[in-house]
């Protein structure tokens, strides 16, 4: 296995992939074998097991789907106005190049702060309309 585990004998450590660990469960294996030699060597080395990293490159629009937006909207008091604007804008981006991406930035501008805890004893903010650039779809 490529790049499944590194030794580091300045820390005194063995760090292994979660593939190499699962190898190592079968006796017959190289990879057993060769974590024996090196605990055979090496009685004090730590065996250490890699983790993933974090992503740190967050998506900030994730889980924003059609259906979470309309779960947003509806807690409002004015819900049935919202999403009758909101079915327009789904409609009206249908010949867009992107159509979700027309919808999350009419439903951004419509709720700026929607990551935030909504105040249920107010309605939104009035329903505003949406001047974006219509961008048709070429024909292929």
């Amino acid at each position: 296995m490529k790049n499944s585990y590194k030794i580091d004998f300045v820390n005194n450590t063995l760090t292994m992939s979660k593939a190499f660990e699962d190898a190592l469960n079968n006796p017959s294996s190289e990879e057993y074998k060769l974590v024996q030699q090196i605990r055979a060597d090496f009685p004090a080395m730590q065996i250490v097991r890699k983790t993933r990293r974090a992503s740190k490159n967050c998506r900030p629009t994730k889980r924003l789907t059609y259906a979470n937006m309309e779960t947003y909207m509806s807690v409002f008091k004015n819900a049935d106005e919202l999403l009758a604007q909101f079915e327009i804008v789904k409609k009206q981006s249908v010949g867009q190049n992107s159509p979700y991406g027309y919808v999350r930035k009419w439903f951004e501008a419509q709720f700026p702060n929607y990551k935030e805890l909504p105040d249920f004893n107010t309605d939104a903010p009035k329903v505003i309309d949406f001047p974006v650039k219509q961008t048709k779809k070429k024909d292929a």
